[in-house]
């Protein structure tokens, strides 16, 4: 019998970290899990064991570009991925919004004239603008073979869209780091005197429904903060820019905070996403504390055992914060981190066990498996469950 061919779209080859990593657990799982044959809907990812639509020969950056020749070439690849397909498959992201895309009627046409199934893995439902977002997304969902969701909000929501038949509580796709390239293989944070500490900014706006701090308002903080902490212990700041993209990426925003810590007499170096997101997880593994307004800065910042604390900007940073038990000091909040405060924050970061979350690592990654065994195509019986 032939393998099963399964594509795997989602916003990949677009510079942005979590994102490729999700292209390339997803491929790695699909192996494990399904024996499937994977493809990526979008370019090659380094460390992918898969095929991808996008041509080797042709640039990059023209697939992620924001002009015609970006938009023809994320199309045709999508038609490619649908023809070559068994099961497409979203793979992970806050996909499953009101928001349109020329996909969803190609997948709905193809899944009609029975050429695909439909599933998504490893994203979150909403949150809709109203009430006839969520129904359009139900409508659409409804269609699928498998839906497994990221965190509890969004398996509640789901549920009471009337999607129980397809429905799977499983964690972010990230979970799968820790089994496929396990913490132990990376290396850890140097054992010199020197204290690595990782910031990762994010050029985001904030959201009338979601009190949080403005870009500015926290890393003004933090540049404040760690100049006072300077004063007094070894201190290094790693600054990651998370998103290369030119367009809606972290690159300028990094740029100014590297000139502000400089200014404020912080020891500090840059270090830019350059679509290796293995590479980029190990770096993280090497600090000793992280601090990240990207939700997979600090969610990888998690699985490899390094204590951190996440910038709340946006309903999915609130909702895996929840689903951790992320300690409440340990969530940058409107009006929750005055200079002092951020101060204590970042000691008791570097104390390693202050501030650490309520669940384990481990047992999220022991869960993590579950996203693709419980799979109609998998392969395996569910390796564990969550407690209800």
């Amino acid at each position: 019998m032939s393998r099963l061919k399964v594509g795997f779209t989602g916003y990949y080859g677009m510079r942005n970290f979590g994102d490729d990593l999700f292209g390339v657990l997803c491929t790695a799982a699909a192996r494990r899990y399904w024996n499937a044959e994977p493809l990526l809907v979008g370019p090659r990812l380094h460390g992918a064991d898969a095929r991808a639509t996008w041509p080797a020969r042709l640039p990059m950056h023209w697939y992620g570009s924001t002009g015609h020749v970006g938009r023809v070439s994320r199309l045709l690849g999508f038609a490619r991925g649908l023809r070559e397909s068994d099961v497409l498959v979203m793979g992970g992201g806050s996909v499953m919004t009101g928001r349109e895309s020329f996909r969803k009627p190609m997948m709905l046409s193809a899944r009609r004239r029975g050429r695909v199934e439909l599933a998504a893995v490893g994203v979150s439902v909403g949150p809709f603008a109203d009430s006839s977002g969520e129904r359009s997304v139900a409508q659409f969902v409804r269609q699928f073979s498998y839906l497994s969701v990221r965190d509890r909000r969004s398996f509640e929501l789901a549920q009471g869209m009337g999607l129980d038949p397809i429905l799977h509580e499983g964690r972010d796709l990230a979970g799968l780091l820790r089994v496929l390239y396990p913490p132990s293989e990376m290396p850890t944070a140097a054992t010199s005197r020197t204290l690595r500490i990782g910031l990762a900014p994010c050029r985001y706006s904030v959201r009338p429904d979601h009190a949080a701090p403005t870009p500015d308002q926290w890393q003004d903080t933090a540049v404040e903060a760690l100049a006072q902490l300077s004063a007094r212990l070894p201190i290094h700041v790693v600054l990651f820019s998370l998103n290369s993209h030119p367009h809606h990426g972290d690159d300028a925003l990094a740029n100014s905070l590297q000139q502000s810590l400089r200014e404020a007499g912080v020891k500090v170096e840059m270090r830019r996403y350059r679509g290796d997101p293995l590479a980029t997880a190990q770096a993280i593994r090497g600090c000793n504390a992280f601090v990240s307004a990207r939700l997979h800065g600090a969610i990888v910042a998690y699985l490899t055992d390094v204590p951190f604390a996440i910038v709340d900007y946006h309903p999915k940073c609130r909702d895996f914060a929840d689903d951790i038990a992320l300690p409440r000091d340990a969530r940058i909040t409107e009006g929750s981190h005055d200079v002092g405060a951020f101060r204590a924050m970042l000691e008791e970061l570097l104390n390693a066990d202050a501030l650490r979350a309520g669940l384990s690592p481990d047992v999220y990654a022991q869960q993590a498996p579950d996203i693709f065994q419980c799979a109609p195509w998998s392969n395996s019986l569910p390796s564990a469950h969550r407690a209800a």
